[in-house]
């Protein structure tokens, strides 16, 4: 870390100051213990402990927390945008755009939190932070609290800041927070951003007058200008009734202006005709192991033998010590008898339940089939769920059995009491929660050998619970759990071998790791071992067995692995291809909340694919993938936006979705997003945005992004004019296979700019887009052959490449072709033919079709002679500069055919096409002048 520090401000509990850390800028919240610090600390180590848990895009990242002396500091993510308060007073966020799209993301963050059971309790202006690009960042967990079962969180204190809570805070004893608490401060947020004005009732000073007006339903005014939506949602934040109060991911779901969000689109253009918008679709790659990035999905558990055998052992203590049943030594005899038969396992290890659910996967337009993610193992979540479990399943009903069963059998020296003891003080199950005594008991249970208190205390060492964090103590322990068979135990070291994390990094062991827990039927074990195979990491690539691990983690209802094996039938990866057998099982995922399997069952929707074709379906599958922040379903949203495809088309909305896709660093969506920006379409024309958003996509590795950047060089659009820089570009996309990229370097080789003219090079290039089907290629490929530059002169292979260029609906290749058959090169003359040809560039807008159109018309040339149609086409031809439009024109207005007889018209058309050189125009507007006639 860099010890230079910027002073920022401070908060209830800290000062901030802003640094480098590890070559990224962060953010150091550090914290002065008081003397008496015990409440104080204990408010740090909860906000510490929130923030390793939560990994959100919506919430602030984590780094790490360094103890020095009498400080504490907490080195988090730095927001250079400020806070939204900051960025209200300074009137960054005048735009009501704006205001709905940092509402809609706080709403997204309280719905992930909310999932994960947290209530932040403080949520104002404050505490939400802003990136450089104004991206919403929760911030200041100090106050926030897990719910209990009943899903309220009751304290004799009444916390966060007063203008902002909730009305059945104020007068209550004992204050119950629940989430609609949150929402209610959510609308006051709205309602901060509407105002512009950061101080709830400003004009009372008293709080408890406030108090009385808010508690008997007084709210503050919202401005006249407010839109209907964003009105809308503030008040039903406000009811005065909580449960009357929306849920944060209503919010999301809600289809007006204030659930919108901005994502994503491909958009490619030649360097022959005009930039043109063509948007095309994407599909998601592989998602190996959930990662959280979206809203967890909890999956339901099932109980294993391990599980079994440890609820026998208890009863038997039970029975053998006479708590909550009457002493009895052969019942108790019989149970552990039992509880010996299944296994004496005690921890969740052996329950291969993963707690988060799958993240969205990356565009495949761009190249890899992305690797397992590095995060999401089996952890503190864990834990939790098992001790609930663990005790349902023992009968334990008095809290003081409980506990002194456990101890009982720990003094004992049973091991698996001393794991079930610590999962009670990690859980703070009748007893005070305490992580170092949970790790104090794991690490008796782990001594002894057993593999629930091995794996248990590797979690502790991996996430800093109640000891140092350490990966290389963490990889000790799961080591020890996994060679004893322990699936969560082999799946975590598997993980961390992959991440390198406390061990060298190693693709091998990975493998060994998640086959060992895939052999014990582990579903993220089987997806991730998928995944290895696929992408041949550590393993011989092999697409079969990719499709039967896949398969397995699938047939467990695990979600990801569901999606995963959807898109391998949809490719006929490893299996042979099904649009049927692909719809299926994203079905199955999406219909879990997976949002990768929402988008690509989107893509099977609109593409009719395995499923009856329906746009209206398409968008209801995109539109939940989006809101979940996935980039694809974003991409894809904004498409059927674009396109007006299962909805209003809309250009703004589009460019709303793109945008979201693009800030989260989506290649597809930064390259789309320049695109509606150089046509001006749904924004304000721009093409020094334009060329911001391709040069993001274009150095990320995406090829139309590479390409569209290479033709803005060309042209000097939103740059600096250089051929070189052009030709750079080119050749990147053109490397990775990019048809348009192909074309257009191309014609940078066969016209020498920014690379040695070479011909033979053309040629080379122009041939491998129009390979791929390219239209500008086939087309360039075929003015090559008719010329006979960089390959042998070949009519027929001329006429070959340009009726391929003219059937995909080049106008250029149509003019062409025409050309070819009005003069029999390579193909039977045909005025007939030719016309047809002409007819389809010219209605294109093509003038050299629009021209010669004219001239077939004026000579009856395979159509009946018609001096109006000449003139129709000839105008069209000279009002798009034409010169031989130009003069043509001037001919007809001078001899009155197809139009009335006018000197001064033939005289301001042959000047025209003089101008432009057309050695026609200047001799007849000599001649005109000559005579003095119409000047």
């Amino acid at each position: 870390m860099n010890p230079a520090r910027e002073y920022i401000g401070a908060g209830q509990y800290g000062v901030v100051f802003h640094c480098d850390y590890n070559a990224r800028k962060a953010a150091i919240k550090k914290f002065k213990l008081r003397q008496d610090k015990t409440g104080q600390i204990e408010i740090i180590e909860q906000e510490i402990a929130l923030l390793q848990r939560l990994q959100y895009r919506h919430i602030i990242q984590f780094y790490g927390v360094v103890r020095q002396d009498n400080e504490i500091s907490l080195i988090t993510d730095f927001a250079e945008g400020g806070s939204l308060n900051d960025a209200i007073q300074d009137s960054r966020v005048a735009d009501w755009r704006v205001k709905e799209r940092i509402a809609q993301e706080i709403a997204n963050g309280l719905a992930y939190i909310h999932h994960e059971d947290i209530i932040h309790r403080d949520l104002k202006s404050d505490n939400v932070l802003l990136t450089g690009l104004m991206e919403v960042k929760l911030c200041d967990f100090g106050l926030a609290v897990v719910k209990k079962i009943s899903g309220s969180h009751s304290t004799g204190v009444m916390r966060g800041t007063f203008r902002w809570l909730a009305p059945e805070l104020l007068r209550a004893a004992k204050p119950s927070y629940t989430n609609k608490s949150d929402i209610y401060a959510l609308g006051m947020v709205m309602w901060e951003m509407a105002a512009m004005c950061t101080i709830p009732f400003k004009t009372i000073d008293n709080n408890f007058v406030v108090a009385e007006a808010v508690h008997g339903g007084e709210r503050e005014q919202l401005p006249d200008n407010t839109p209907p939506d964003y009105q809308r949602w503030v008040e039903l934040c406000w009811k005065q009734d909580p449960a009357n109060r929306p849920q944060a991911h209503e919010v999301t779901l809600i289809n007006d202006a204030s659930s919108r969000q901005h994502p994503a689109n491909e958009v490619t253009s030649s360097v022959d005709v005009s930039p043109t918008l063509t948007l095309t679709t994407t599909t998601t790659a592989t998602v190996n192991m959930p990662v959280p990035d979206t809203l967890p999905k909890t999956l339901s558990p099932v109980p294993s033998p391990s599980e079994e055998s440890r609820a026998m052992g208890c009863i038997g203590d039970m029975y053998a010590a006479g708590h909550s049943a009457e002493q009895n030594d052969d019942e108790a005899g019989r149970w552990h008898k039992e509880a010996s038969k299944q296994g004496k396992s005690g921890s969740l290890s052996s329950l291969d339940i993963p707690t988060q659910g799958g993240s969205p996967a990356p565009e495949t337009d761009y190249g890899a089939v992305p690797l397992p993610p590095k995060t999401s193992r089996y952890g503190l979540a864990v834990l939790k769920s098992s001790l609930a479990r663990a005790i349902n399943n023992s009968f334990m009903k008095q809290s003081d059995a409980k506990v002194v069963v456990q101890r009982q059998a720990a003094d004992r020296g049973d091991a698996t009491a001393h794991n079930n003891l610590g999962l009670m003080y990690f859980n703070g199950q009748d007893v005070e929660q305490s992580d170092v005594e949970a790790v104090k008991w794991f690490t008796k249970a782990a001594i002894q050998g057993d593999p629930s208190g091995q794996f248990n205390l590797g979690v502790m060492y991996e996430n800093g619970k109640g000891v140092e964090q350490s990966d290389v103590g963490a990889v000790k322990w799961y080591t020890k759990a996994a060679s004893q068979g322990d699936p969560g135990a082999q799946f975590n070291l598997g993980l961390m071998y992959f991440d390198g994390r406390g061990v060298e990094q190693s693709d091998v062991e990975a493998v060994k790791w998640y086959t060992k827990a895939a052999n014990q039927g582990s579903p993220g074990g089987q997806n991730n071992l998928g995944s290895m195979y696929e992408n041949g990491r550590g393993v011989e690539q092999s697409d079969v067995e990719a499709a039967r691990w896949y398969t397995k983690a699938a047939s467990q209802g695990y979600s990801v692995g569901q999606n995963n094996l959807g898109r391998m039938y949809k490719n006929g990866q490893g299996v042979e291809q099904s649009d049927v057998e692909a719809a299926k099982w994203f079905i199955m995922a999406a219909s879990q909340g997976d949002p990768s399997g929402q988008s690509n069952l989107g893509s099977m929707y609109k593409n009719g694919r395995g499923v009856e074709q329906s746009d209206v379906e398409a968008v209801k599958w995109f539109t939940r993938a989006a809101n979940q922040g996935d980039s694809v379903g974003q991409n894809n949203l904004g498409r059927m936006y674009f396109d007006g495809r299962g909805v209003e088309q809309s250009d703004v909305e589009a460019v709303k979705w793109l945008t979201k896709a693009a800030i989260q660093g989506s290649p597809g969506g930064q390259n789309n997003l320049g695109s509606m920006y150089e046509n001006g379409r749904g924004v304000e024309q721009s093409d020094v945005e334009a060329a911001r958003w391709y040069t993001k996509a274009a150095s990320q590795g995406y090829s139309v992004g590479q390409n569209n950047l290479g033709r803005m060089y060309k042209n000097g659009q939103g740059v600096e004019q250089s051929d070189v820089e052009a030709a750079k570009w080119f050749i990147m996309a053109a490397s990775q296979g990019d048809p348009s990229g192909q074309s257009n370097l191309g014609s940078m080789y066969k016209n020498g700019r920014g690379v040695e003219q070479s011909d033979v090079e053309a040629v080379k290039w122009f041939t491998r887009a129009a390979n791929q089907g390219d239209s500008v290629g086939q087309n360039n490929l075929g003015r090559m052959y008719f010329d006979g530059r960089g390959v042998e002169q070949s009519d027929v292979e001329a006429v070959k490449w340009l009726t391929k260029a003219a059937i995909q609906g080049s106008p250029s290749g149509q003019f062409n072709i025409g050309r070819m058959y009005e003069n029999g090169r390579g193909v039977e003359q045909s005025d007939i033919e030719a016309v047809k040809w002409y007819t389809k560039a010219a209605s294109q807008g093509d003038p050299s079709g629009q021209f010669n159109l004219g001239l077939m018309y004026e000579n009856g040339r395979g159509v009946e002679q018609s001096d109006v149609e000449a003139v129709r086409w000839y105008i069209k031809a000279a009002n798009q500069g034409s010169p031989g439009g130009q003069n043509n024109l001037g001919s007809m207005y001078e001899n009155g055919r197809g139009v009335e007889q006018s000197d001064v018209e033939a005289v301001k058309w042959y000047t025209k096409a003089a101008n432009q050189g057309s050695p026609s125009g200047r001799s007849n507007l000599g001649r005109m002048y000559f005579d003095g006639r119409g000047v």
